[in-house]
């Protein structure tokens, strides 16, 4: 965050030491914990992006290791249902909240196996819904597979074409929208293989939802790697202006 690593364990242990994630969401004391990291002024959304690496990296530690409680082996499986107009990003909205859009993960529980699947049971809010979840066919994975195959060695020979060209040709820059991708494609790509549109139709939609002040965060990105380009270029045509010694 703002160029630095996170300190994961110091989050941990701020967090803990107000009685958890979900007292630190009830009682607003995201604030307190972004006073002692520090961060630069230019991250308008830490609490956001706070709660949710904790959400995503710490939770089930904390439940496990500082609350003792015994977890079922879970699965996390995502959300097929029509998004609402407004969702709200809201960093004291709980992490057991009813609100449901497409790509929200929810946690739940394996109950049985069979060919082609799991039974499962999911808790959405105070709710505990049972279903079905479905493997991929092998072989429907292996001519995904082969077109994602496909794609890359498409991708290998342009940036191959690129490079014979001029090997110290400075690389181009990335707008905000490119680093926010980036930052996405790699999670979608492995719940969607070789499914280059759905993946690419599901970040612009999580794109759309984020605030202003969200984006920005990935704006400010891209005007440093424009700077960045653009001083690149300049040595670079200066370099290539310099008469060279035969």
């Amino acid at each position: 965050m703002g160029g630095k690593a996170l300190d994961l364990h110091r989050l941990f242990v701020e967090v803990t030491a107000r009685g958890g994630l979900e007292k630190v969401i009830r009682n607003r004391q995201w604030k307190e914990i972004i006073a002692v990291f520090s961060f630069p002024s230019t991250i308008t959304n830490a609490s956001f992006v706070l709660r949710k690496y904790y959400l995503s990296l710490l939770n089930h530690y904390e439940q496990v290791y500082y609350f003792r409680r015994q977890l079922p082996p879970s699965v996390q499986v995502q959300a097929a249902t029509t998004p609402p107009e407004e969702k709200s990003t809201d960093a004291n909205q709980l992490p057991g909240s009813s609100e449901i859009w497409t790509g929200r993960w929810v946690t739940g529980s394996i109950d049985g196996k069979f060919d082609n699947g799991y039974l499962v049971t999911v808790s959405l809010g105070s709710e505990k819904l049972k279903g079905v979840l479905y493997h991929t066919p092998v072989e429907t994975q292996r001519h995904n597979n082969a077109k994602s195959s496909t794609v890359a060695r498409r991708r290998n020979r342009k940036r191959s074409r690129m490079a014979a060209r001029d090997p110290f040709h400075p690389k181009p820059n990335r707008s905000g929208y490119n680093f926010f991708y980036s930052e996405h494609y790699a999670r979608l790509k492995s719940l969607h293989r070789g499914q280059e549109k759905t993946i690419s139709t599901r970040i612009a939609h999580l794109w759309s939802k984020l605030t202003e002040a969200e984006k920005q965060v990935y704006q400010e990105k891209g005007v440093q790697d424009k700077q960045r380009y653009n001083c690149e270029m300049l040595e670079y045509n200066k370099s290539s202006s310099a008469p060279k010694l035969k």
